[in-house]
């Protein structure tokens, strides 16, 4: 009897494994309870980021970029002076850069945010005329003709948006400049230099017209390199206030009207610096 008694204690008491004797003894955690309470607690992080890391850097991606064009809108929303290109030759966005910083040095703070800003707005597209010549000029040459038409429209009818809704300073190959000076969308340069007829005298045979002028023959263009991007056709003029202004805001249109005229006048009244030779020094 006292056999079989003592054969079940022993049954009962299973042998203690050093780790736990240990734990026992001393208090201390496994390494292995460790490490499964180290993974409990980051277990919920750990799954979201497995599972879902490339929709957070790609959200993240796409924030910054929608962040960082509203608020690059939101410096240049109100600019300065408006101008517009409209032409066959593409420029660059470096180009345009270059030119609007020279522009912004002789351009005035309209208004008021302390900043001098100049947008140089640009449409590539042929008129009829143009695409006329270029037909006839690809089928001289044997060439394929490599305009895209739909396209071609689609920017045509951007560039009648721009020209007929907003107060510019317009810089226009000769075909674009034509179908809106025929129509008396310029401003008269007389008037622009009413109080200075001497300095429209001085412009010379640039002078094509009653509006506009060859801008490759200004000094300005001669001088500055960053404006020698046009066509060699390009002539500059000034748009005259919009008649949608009179539903926009024709105070407002005017008002940029007049630092659009401010501008242009400067541009062309652009005198070289003290000793500069333009027939003997490099463009600089």
């Amino acid at each position: 009897m006292a056999d079989e008694e003592r054969k079940q204690s022993a049954a009962e008491e299973e042998p203690e494994s050093n780790a736990a004797r240990r734990l026992r003894m001393t208090g201390a955690e496994t390494e292995d309870s460790i490490h499964e309470g180290e993974a409990a607690k980051g277990s919920f992080w750990s799954d979201f980021w497995y599972h879902h890391k490339w929709k957070v850097i790609i959200g993240a991606a796409f924030a910054f970029i929608l962040i960082t064009g509203v608020s690059q809108y939101a410096a240049h929303a109100n600019p300065d002076v408006t101008m517009l290109y409209a032409g066959t030759k593409y420029i660059t966005a470096t180009q345009n850069q270059k030119l609007t910083a020279v522009f912004e040095t002789m351009a005035e703070d309209r208004n008021g945010d302390g900043k001098t800003y100049v947008q140089l707005n640009d449409v590539v597209f042929y008129t009829e005329d143009q695409l006329a010549d270029y037909t006839a000029w690809c089928q001289e040459n044997g060439e394929d003709m490599t305009v895209d038409r739909l396209a071609n429209k689609q920017a045509n009818d951007r560039y009648v948006q721009q020209v007929w809704a907003d107060p510019l300073i317009c810089i226009f190959s000769e075909s674009q400049y034509r179908e809106v000076a025929k129509s008396g969308g310029f401003v008269k340069l007389a008037d622009l230099f009413a109080d200075d007829p001497d300095a429209l005298a001085a412009l010379g045979d640039a002078v094509v017209d009653e509006y506009g002028v060859r801008f490759w023959e200004t000094k300005f263009c001669k001088f500055y390199e960053p404006a020698q991007i046009f066509p060699k056709d390009a002539l500059i003029a000034v748009r005259t206030v919009p008649t949608m202004s009179a539903l926009t805001g024709r105070k407002k249109a005017e008002e940029a009207q007049a630092a659009n005229a401010e501008l242009f006048r400067r541009i062309l009244t652009f005198e070289y610096p003290e000793g500069y030779d333009p027939d003997a020094a490099e463009t600089p």
